[in-house]
């Protein structure tokens, strides 16, 4: 028994100091990502390159001012508003051009602000940044279904910590730079970097994934699709990559999964309350919902939910717009704020087009024109009265899911919160 207590003291010691050696290192590798690996940009600019700041918005440049006449909607979303797509294939380029074409008055530029593998507290951060940063006359907000929830489970829901955070910013500036693509997905920072080391040569060393009996990408036909120019590679998904996503994206329809992580839905509250301060100061706020390919593919999704070992025919394909409506209305959103595209999308668009890329999350150039399609509708009648045809994207009667008790903090100090970031850095 000694000898057994003697072991298990050694090894918890070992762990112990492997513990304490990695918050040690994780403590010098922030602060040097923060001073030596990042750029910053300074929300006083008098214009921005977004090209150099790797946003994928079709202009590259944006002026802090506004022309006269200019009416400017900012967009926030992940890799789908950034879209895979060259920039003028994403929705946000074509929602502009449609938006232009309706006859409105007015001039419109709509700059694309999604950036990739960002959850709820990034675009709560870029909002604070850009909206000091630019003039600009509307937001929208883009949520992804598939992965935003999933994102921050192992992002901890601290006030305090976030708080800070922002001061941060606000002394700094927005952050860019190649390095700001590796995504905050582990508790230790050094280990996402280890990470995309790693995925990255894997995914570029041709001879390493033989060695290592991995398939081909090429012979996969993975992107980037070299017969079709419209398309700009994020990082490339095989098969069995590509069917893992799906299946992970399935969690926000099922309830044992939905409600399993503790970290998503006060994030959530505090970005939808952000957004309801942001729609209180008089600027039209829209929040886009987007539901992954396995929601409104039967197909995809039968595959995915039987990947997550749950039933295919339980699935709750309203369940994650429920909560957001509820969620809303507990920090005073208003409902026609919320535009859900669930009802609006299937596996093809109108034109007989795969909305889907298929070969990676994102949607193709044929999908990205059809939402943009639906948004320029949407903005056109609620935001300037225009006549909309009320079969295209029909919303129905808002519903609310209950929210599991001692899942959120107090609603006050999720608005005092809220109402914090939306008034911005003090000058």
């Amino acid at each position: 028994m000694k000898r057994f207590l003697r072991i298990g003291g050694i090894v918890l010691l070992v762990a112990v100091q492997v513990l304490l050696a990695c918050y040690i290192v994780d403590f010098v590798f922030r602060d040097y990502e923060k001073e030596h690996v990042y750029s910053y940009a300074s929300r006083d600019a008098a214009s921005y390159s977004l090209e150099k700041m790797l946003l994928n918005d079709v202009h590259g440049v944006v002026a802090k001012r506004k022309p006269a006449g200019e009416y400017r909607i900012l967009v926030f979303g992940d890799s789908y508003t950034y879209a895979v797509t060259k920039p003028e294939y994403g929705f946000c380029a074509v929602l502009e051009k449609k938006l232009n074409a309706m006859g409105l008055g007015r001039t419109f530029r709509v700059v694309n602000l999604g950036f990739p593998s960002i959850s709820f507290p990034d675009y709560l951060e870029r909002f604070a940044f850009w909206s000091q940063a630019l003039d600009y006359d509307a937001i929208i907000f883009n949520i992804y279904f598939g992965n935003d929830f999933n994102d921050v489970r192992n992002t901890p829901y601290d006030s305090a910590v976030f708080a800070a955070h922002l001061a941060d910013t606000c002394r700094r500036g927005m952050a860019y730079g190649p390095y700001t693509l590796v995504p905050h997905q582990y508790p230790f920072r050094f280990m996402d970097f280890v990470k995309a080391q790693v995925l990255f040569k894997l995914q570029s060393d041709k001879a390493l994934r033989r060695m290592l009996f991995l398939p081909d990408l090429d012979a996969l036909g993975v992107m980037p699709d070299g017969a079709d120019p419209r398309y700009s590679s994020l990082l490339p998904l095989t098969p069995d990559q590509m069917a893992s996503e799906m299946r992970s994206s399935m969690k926000p329809y099922y309830k044992d999964t939905m409600f399993a992580y503790k970290n998503d839905l006060p994030w959530y509250a505090l970005f939808l309350a952000t957004a309801a301060k942001a729609a209180g100061t008089g600027k039209p706020v829209m929040v886009m919902l987007s539901p992954p390919e396995c929601a409104v593919s039967p197909e995809v999704g039968a595959k995915a939910a039987r990947a997550l070992g749950e039933d295919p025919a339980k699935a709750d394909i309203g369940l994650p717009t429920r909560v957001t409506r509820e969620l809303a209305r507990q920090v005073g959103l208003p409902q026609d704020d919320i535009y859900d595209l669930t009802p609006c999308l299937a596996g093809v668009t109108p034109g007989g087009k795969r909305t889907y890329t298929g070969r990676d999350t994102h949607w193709s150039p044929e999908g990205n024109a059809w939402v943009a399609e639906l948004l320029a509708r949407r903005v056109a009648a609620s935001w300037f009265g225009r006549k909309a045809d009320p079969a295209v994207c029909a919303q129905g009667q808002p519903a609310f899911e209950p929210i599991p008790a001692g899942e959120l903090p107090p609603p006050a100090k999720i608005e005092g919160l809220a109402a914090s970031i939306v008034a911005g850095c003090p000058r």
